[in-house]
């Protein structure tokens, strides 16, 4: 009898272990690797069968980790991957092909996303990532300062946006807008240039940066920086110039909306948050991270049941409890935890027009090449229609 317990004691304990689940490998980074274990808790509970080992990486060095782990073939089953590290890393030949899990899974569907979100796990037609957690841009905007200038509402196109914005300085306001990011301040202008309809690309893969719809939205851009609408350097202390008025209206995206909350809270009700100005369509930035699984994977199977785990409604909204990551998935905009926020609901409504750029190992030089044909014309340097042809050669040697 005392042996039989023995025994049973031993597989008991075993068992606590997870003994002989099958592992999945996940490297994730910044402040989603210290709290994914409150997933992972949840998913080993629902699947005892799976035991899940989360190795933290610093966003620093993540990019130099995963390089050298693909060179030596020394990978993790599953990895978060930034959206604009999808095509460095996926045109290696680093990720699985996610398109024959998909056809039999019931969770991860195309339908079930956003549409923007999806592309930014597309490589050369190749679906190698699914989006985990998605971010956009929308526009804040001081409802006070803007009802003294005969606004009512949020400027709803760009006529009203610059309308807006002039009668805005005049009254007093030392700037009507920000609209320059120190990097990457391609962020920025990418979404005027797709509200016209414009891109980088064709679908042929040429470069349009020179034809009327790129340029158009380059030059009305550059205006507010030329009629000293906008700073030209950044400005100071956002918090500040929204709080003191320097700066009535600025894009940003979800997370700025607990920040002002606790960092200026005596403009309270005095502000708010919309959805991008129109030209042809109210298009902004996508942004987020996707999930990929390794080719050199052994646990293949078993990293898509943790991939379809994070991509349940229910679990996007638990995520976004814990970090305030916004879901990648519409259904889970309808819990009520997303829509009794006004604020962060319109960023829910932001996402259903929302796009990332080209995914093309290239991209990272063509923004560079962006951001330098944006300073020589914000600064008077070269004219819009200028700087649009030479960012044009710039981006056909780039490809070559």
């Amino acid at each position: 009898m005392r042996k039989a317990l023995v025994v049973l004691s031993v597989v008991m304990f075993l068992v606590s272990l997870n003994f002989g689940a099958t592992k999945i490998t996940v490297w994730a980074m910044g402040e989603e690797a210290k709290s994914l274990d409150q997933l992972v808790k949840l998913f080993m509970e629902e699947y005892p069968e799976y035991e899940v080992d989360i190795q933290a990486i610093p966003w620093a060095n993540a990019y130099d980790k995963i390089l050298t782990g693909i060179a030596g073939r020394q990978v993790p089953d599953i990895a978060q991957m930034g959206t604009t590290w999808m095509s460095p890393f996926g045109s290696m030949g680093a990720f699985e092909d996610l398109a024959p899990y998909i056809e039999r899974s019931e969770v991860v569907k195309p339908e079930n996303f956003f549409k923007g979100a999806l592309e930014t796990g597309i490589v050369d037609g190749k679906q190698l990532g699914i989006p985990w957690y998605v971010d956009t841009r929308a526009m804040y905007y001081r409802t006070d300062l803007l009802a003294q200038v005969g606004y009512d509402h949020a400027p709803q196109n760009w006529d009203e946006l610059y309308d807006a914005v002039k009668k805005l300085v005049e009254n007093g306001s030392r700037y009507g807008i920000t609209l320059y990011q120190p990097q990457d301040n391609y962020q920025v202008l990418l979404p005027f240039v797709w509200q016209n309809g414009g891109d980088i690309l064709d679908s042929a893969g040429n470069v349009i940066v020179d034809q009327p719809e790129f340029v158009e939205a380059f030059g009305y851009y550059t205006r507010f920086f030329t009629e000293g609408l906008t700073p030209i350097a950044g400005g100071g202390n956002l918090f500040q110039d929204f709080a003191s008025g320097d700066t009535p209206i600025f894009f940003s995206g979800p997370w700025m909306v607990s920040m002002i909350r606790a960092q200026i809270p005596q403009i309270a009700g005095n502000w708010d948050v919309a959805l991008m100005p129109e030209k042809k369509s109210r298009t902004s930035f996508m942004g987020g991270s996707d999930l990929v699984i390794f080719r050199d994977s052994k646990n293949k199977e078993a990293a898509w049941k943790f991939i379809e785990f994070l991509s349940r409604p229910d679990i996007q909204v638990k995520w976004y409890q814990i970090v305030n990551a916004l879901p990648s998935v519409p259904k889970a905009w309808e819990d009520p935890l997303l829509q009794s926020d006004p604020m962060i609901a319109t960023f829910g409504e932001q996402l259903n027009d929302a796009k990332a750029p080209i995914n093309i190992p290239e991209f990272q030089e063509i923004s560079v090449s962006i951001d330098s044909r944006v300073q020589e014309a914000i600064y008077g340097r070269k004219t819009p229609e200028q700087a649009a042809k030479d960012l044009k050669k710039d981006i056909e040697k780039i490809l070559k």
